[in-house]
């Protein structure tokens, strides 16, 4: 594969993009990220960390040799491939695991020997590629703090190695992982998968030849670089009274408490008929042991059809979905996880005329993605995705392009999510036109932004520029951009920020505001619409003083306010009169006759609030609404003392 070819497609790619709108609400059908070109192989894992950044691994021919890729996913899109086996032999196989902030680990099978390559950070590039062992099939998983275990197959035996997340250093896990190194493990449906939970303590799981002549699954948890004294034998050696037969294809994921995961597996078992049928069976850890199994395929029994490719996605609270299809029908077949308990599994979409191949992400709010490819009749294999809002299942909607081609599901598809719900499908589309051709297809379920709502208080604002703010419209996929409106009409657009001082006034009165926030995909979610109250100007206010100007006689005060500017203004809220060099002031009401109780010697100021109690202070009369405070004329020679 060319580098010319990788451009040119993300180019494109970036231009479908943005002439596609979605499906239904916050689904977006695929769009090539790789190919057309005879030159791409497989995608071979996918990624996505809590925070939304991620990657997707696949191989591809360059110089006639098959090489190690990794797209990252930045933003809410995937960016450039990035070739990460520079200098070695062919490669055979590559998996990929995600950390939030960016820190991305691959690990892949070079001429017999794994090798791993780290990106610390997003802002950081490839470390070169570092061995860890001999070997092939990886398989990686990375805690939320960045540490990592892979396990992969070594001449019949499972290895282990831990890479630190202060070091970037891999170390092996001493000795094979097998029960009995003697006997055949981690090869063929007996491949090794690992999970990790969040304060780095990973399970790794495989199948092993059994001295009964039986194909067993174990489960094993290793601490730091060492592997627990007590590996876990999951095989049933009966269902229900039912004799059962040899296990394979085991999957596993953990919650963020390492004291629980789960493990799904194929089993046979021997129906009342006596016939042998593969049922999928799945197991949760707490601490070191296992409990009893569970049976979470959709058959009754006696079975009517095998289950194929078993896998389980967990988020960090132990909510999950084991999915699988059947071996006849080729539906898809899924098993929500709640409560610590599974429900019994459902068949969705239609039965196929092809292998179907299904797959789902949790997110930690509970929401969830489902994906499965689908060939009903004559139809070309297609790719069908069904959401979850807090576990309600949402209408079923098409993931893939026809015009693309028909999806390949044996050459990978993966499914992920981040933390609120938003995910990514990956698959394989073969060429319509170029015979042999292919392409690398995402597809997004991109949820619009979470609502969000005004802060600016909508009691009157006595600027006529007031600092209108908002909360944050929580969308990982990238930085928002907000449209301020103000009586219907926009007045702003900004780019992740959260409050705007208006530039010009605001004119007096009772206003309405209103903020969208619009992601990288033009979904616009609202906030309600809230009252802005400005009473920027300043009451109206008369001063008349009568009486015999004396000593020792008392004066009348006659005040006369208004707030009245326009008709929305604040009000008026009450008058004051300060005596003298005293505290002691004489309030009445809004408007009328202030007769004071002893006579002044100097009168200070006459001063009338508004409700929101602005004043300006001075030595002449002022009248105050609920925003601001309006000077009158100074009084004159009476100040003198007499």
């Amino acid at each position: 594969m060319s580098t010319r070819i990788i451009t040119t497609t993300l180019t494109t790619g970036a231009a479908v993009l943005a002439a596609s709108g979605p499906a239904s609400a916050g689904v977006f059908p695929g769009d090539p990220l790789v190919g057309s070109s005879a030159d791409v192989q497989r995608l071979s894992d996918m990624d996505m960390a809590r925070d939304g950044t991620g990657a997707l691994a696949f191989l591809a021919n360059e110089g006639g040799e098959t090489r190690a890729f990794v797209s990252r996913f930045v933003n809410g899109g995937f960016i450039g491939a990035e070739r990460v086996d520079a200098g070695l032999p062919a490669v055979s196989g590559a998996a990929v695991a995600a950390s939030n902030g960016g820190r991305v680990v691959a690990v892949f099978s070079a001429g017999g020997v794994i090798y791993g390559a780290v990106r610390p950070d997003g802002a950081q590039p490839w470390s070169a590629p570092t061995p860890i062992g001999s070997g092939t099939m990886p398989s990686v998983a990375m805690s939320l703090s960045g540490t990592a275990y892979t396990s992969f197959t070594n001449n019949g035996d499972v290895n282990v190695a831990r890479l630190d997340r202060r070091t970037n250093a891999w170390a092996a896990v001493a000795g094979a992982f097998d029960v009995d190194p003697a006997r055949d493990a981690g090869t063929g449906n007996k491949r090794s998968k690992v999970a990790i939970s969040a304060d780095g303590t990973g399970v790794v799981v495989w199948g092993e030849d059994g001295a009964d002549g039986r194909t067993h699954v174990y489960a094993r948890k290793v601490f730091g670089t060492n592997p627990s004294t007590r590996p876990q034998d999951l095989t049933l050696s009966e269902l229900e009274g039912r004799p059962a037969g040899g296990a394979d294809l085991p999957d596993v994921d953990a919650e963020d408490d390492s004291s629980f995961a789960w493990v799904v597996f194929r089993q046979s078992i021997v129906d009342a008929n006596g016939a042998s049928r593969l049922r999928t069976v799945a197991r949760r850890q707490r601490g070191t042991e296992f409990d009893p199994p569970v049976v979470v395929d959709s058959f009754s029994v006696p079975a009517d059809e095998d289950t194929l490719a078993p896998r389980i996605d967990l988020n960090g609270r132990g909510e999950g979905i084991a999915t699988l299809s059947g071996a006849s029908t080729n539906q898809p077949i899924a098993a929500l996880l709640e409560n610590d308990a599974f429900k019994r599994g459902q068949r969705y979409g239609t039965t196929n005329t092809s292998p179907a191949v299904t797959a789902a992400a949790v997110a930690d709010n509970s929401d969830a993605l489902l994906a499965w490819v689908q060939s009903p009749g004559a139809d070309a294999p297609g790719v069908r995705l069904r959401p979850f809002d807090d576990f309600a299942p949402q209408p079923e909607a098409a993931l893939s392009r026809p015009e693309l081609g028909p999806v390949d599901p044996s050459r990978g598809f993966e499914v992920v999510a981040d933390r609120a719900g938003s995910g990514v499908v990956a698959w394989v589309q073969s060429s319509p036109t170029l015979p042999g051709a292919r392409s690398i297809v995402a597809g997004y379920l991109d949820r619009p932004p979470r609502a969000f709502a005004g802060y600016t208080a909508q009691s009157y604002r006595k600027l006529s520029r007031p600092k209108l703010a908002w909360g944050e419209a929580v969308d990982l996929w990238g930085p928002i951009t907000y449209r301020v409106f103000l009586d219907g009409a926009q007045i702003t657009e900004l780019v992740g920020r959260t409050s705007w001082t208006p530039v010009q006034p605001i004119p007096d009165g009772v206003h309405r505001w209103q903020v969208q926030a619009i992601d990288r995909r033009g979904q616009i979610t609202s906030s309600r619409v809230r009252l802005l109250r400005v009473d920027a100007t300043p009451p109206e206010l008369t001063v008349r003083i009568s009486g015999e100007r004396k000593a020792r006689r008392a004066l009348k005060v006659t005040i006369r306010a208004a707030d009245v500017q326009n008709p929305t203004a604040s009000g008026l809220s009450r008058v004051r009169i300060q005596w003298g060099g005293r505290d002691d002031h004489h309030d009445e009401g809004l408007q009328g006759h202030v007769h004071p109780p002893l006579s002044p010697r100097v009168v200070h100021a006459a001063r009338q609030r508004d409700r929101q109690g602005r004043g300006r202070h001075g030595r002449h009369p002022l009248a105050e609404d609920r925003q601001e405070v309006s000077p009158c004329a100074p009084l004159g020679p009476w100040e003198q003392e007499r």
